[in-house]
């Protein structure tokens, strides 16, 4: 960034607290159905527009349903045209000059004109009480849709995203793509009501984060969005202000099937302080500070080439609230849009996969490198060794930085195993020779002799011997992402992470666990219902196919 740069982001925050004083509010208790107010939000750029908002009635508490909200009818040349949705929420109230709230929920209208509004004192913390005349309408409150953020990202490769979309559908979120902001940038945004601001899990290359809009300002206290991100209590995301392109158009105003008038925003912008909060009426924050970050950078390059692509970002760390640092969500990420746009294709490569943490607490990094045949796999291997840092909390841990290098090659070998040979009879905790057959994609046929261990424990009798070849995956990528963003979003990350496997209590037993994620290719042997063992290793031939022999085995030698 631009020394000058710097010095006009310093400059908006230290005199952001002096130009902004405390503004009266309108309690719920006044507010009267037909009081025709104004709302604020950004419809383009970063310039807010004000249109009208008629208050239609006021729905009084229904615990169940989340609590009073305001009927509101918007209308005005800004906003005629496509109405409110996702993007909006947060866009505060002003009745006679005073805060009374701000756009939070749906109701299915068509045009969407018609939405609930939190009231204000909700956004501030303290439960509104409704006038006596408020009418009681729980089936209304019931119905009400959250205008929930969604996930707005950029630098995903399309592939990616798609990915990260399908995922994101399991756990009710939506995935919105855009640039990072206009090419000719945009200046430095102070958060005031009206203005879009965006709570973000990464910033830089690869930005994920949710856009709403500022519902009013105390000092350097900024509260945002009139519903919750995650509702997950204390946070520490990166504040950043966001560039609108503009509202999308659908009047159907269904955002359960993917039918609602939305801002198409930036992922974010500058950075202007940290959120702090995520409660089920608001999200809020302060101006100034970031959060404590870690940064990821994934490297990407093509065997005997110079081309390479590289990503960099910084990861919110909320470690500290037991909600992890994202790593295990934005690592495959990143790693996936990297080869991607090394690649520039889907076509088959072998790759050198490698993944190192640095911590303070010890010398060596915590990591691994592996060999693939696919570009699945690693994804799900970088997810899994991140998650496994990212939940680590048994002792004191100090990231200094993550990376994840990737070397495709596109030359290699591809070897079906089409029939095998070995002898009529085995003996138990012996080692015998297996001949395998195998025919090469594109040439010849040609066979191997492998050593197969026999299990001492193996019961005498006809037994089948299983010769297969590793090279492809066993699974699709369809879940893999699923249980990563639902960490995030419903704050189990820890415990998902313990589940998988015995929890490390020390940061070296850590990085052992995290190194015995090596996955050897070649060909594998198994017998029903014991687990396969790689007997023949390749990281040049990719190997397929699958034969199966009959031995019979005797007692093994006592």
């Amino acid at each position: 960034m631009h020394r000058c740069a710097v010095l006009t982001i310093a400059a908006v925050l230290s005199l952001a607290g002096a130009a902004q004083a405390a503004e009266p509010i309108l309690p719920l208790s006044e507010v009267q159905p037909g009081m025709v107010c104004t709302a604020r939000s950004v419809i383009q750029g970063t310039a807010i527009s004000s249109f009208d908002a008629e208050v239609l009635d006021v729905i009084a508490d229904e615990p169940a349903a989340g609590g009073a909200r305001l009927l509101i009818r918007v209308s005005g040349p800004t906003i005629d045209a496509t109405g409110v949705g996702p993007g909006f929420s947060g866009s505060p109230i002003l009745c006679g000059g005073r805060y009374a709230g701000a756009i939070s929920e749906s109701i299915g209208d068509y045009g969407n004109k018609v939405v609930l509004a939190t009231p204000i004192e909700a956004i501030l913390g303290a439960r509104p009480t409704a006038a006596a005349n408020a009418r009681k309408d729980p089936a209304l409150l019931r119905a009400a849709r959250p205008l929930t953020a969604p996930l707005t990202v950029s630098g995903l490769s399309s592939r990616t995203r798609r990915l990260l979309s399908r995922a994101a559908a399991k756990v009710h979120r939506t995935v919105l793509a855009a640039p990072p902001g206009p090419l000719a940038g945009y200046p430095v945004q102070d958060p005031v009501p009206g203005a879009a601001v965006t709570a973000s899990l990464s910033t830089g290359d690869i930005s994920v984060g949710a856009v709403g809009t500022v519902a009013y300002r105390d000092g350097d206290q900024v509260f945002a969005f009139g519903h919750s991100l995650d509702g997950l209590g204390r946070r520490a995301l990166f504040m950043q202000d966001a560039y609108v392109f503009g509202v999308i158009n659908n009047p159907i105003g269904v955002p359960d099937l993917g039918a609602a008038t939305y801002k198409l925003t930036s992922s974010g912008g500058h950075a202007i302080g940290a959120i702090t909060n995520d409660t089920f009426s608001a999200i809020a924050g302060k101006v100034g500070p970031r959060p404590a970050s870690i940064p990821l950078r994934v490297t990407a390059r093509l065997h005997g080439s110079d081309k390479r692509e590289t990503l960099e970002s910084l990861l919110a760390d909320e470690r500290k609230l037991g909600l992890g640092a994202g790593i295990g969500l934005i690592a495959p990420l990143a790693a996936s849009t990297a080869l991607d746009r090394l690649l520039g294709s889907f076509e088959p490569v072998a790759l050198a996969v490698c993944v190192r943490f640095r911590v303070r607490e010890l010398r060596k990094p915590i990591g691994f490198c592996n060999p693939y045949f696919d570009s699945f796999t690693p994804l799900r291997d970088i997810g899994e060794a991140a998650s496994r840092v990212d939940a680590f909390n048994l002792a004191p841990l100090h990231i200094r930085g993550a990376a994840v290098s990737l070397e495709a090659s596109r030359d290699f070998a591809d070897d079906v195993v089409v029939g095998a040979r070995g002898p009529d009879r085995v003996r138990a905790g012996s080692t015998v020779p297996v001949r395998v057959a195998l025919r090469r994609r594109g040439g010849g046929g040609r066979s191997v002799t492998i050593r197969v261990p026999i299990p001492a424990g193996l019961r005498p009798g006809e037994r089948t011997l299983v010769i297969e070849g590793n090279g492809f995956p066993a699974e699709e990528e369809g879940d893999l992402l699923v249980d990563l963003l639902g960490k995030r979003t419903d704050g189990g990350g820890s415990a998902t992470a313990r589940a998988a496997a015995a929890e490390p209590r020390s940061p070296k037993s850590l990085a052992r666990a995290v190194a015995a994620l090596h996955r050897p290719l070649g060909i594998a042997v198994h017998f029903r219902r014991r687990a396969p063992r790689v007997v023949l290793r390749s990281n040049e031939v990719r190997f397929d196919g699958r034969a199966k022999i009959s031995l019979r085995v005797v007692r093994a030698r006592r």
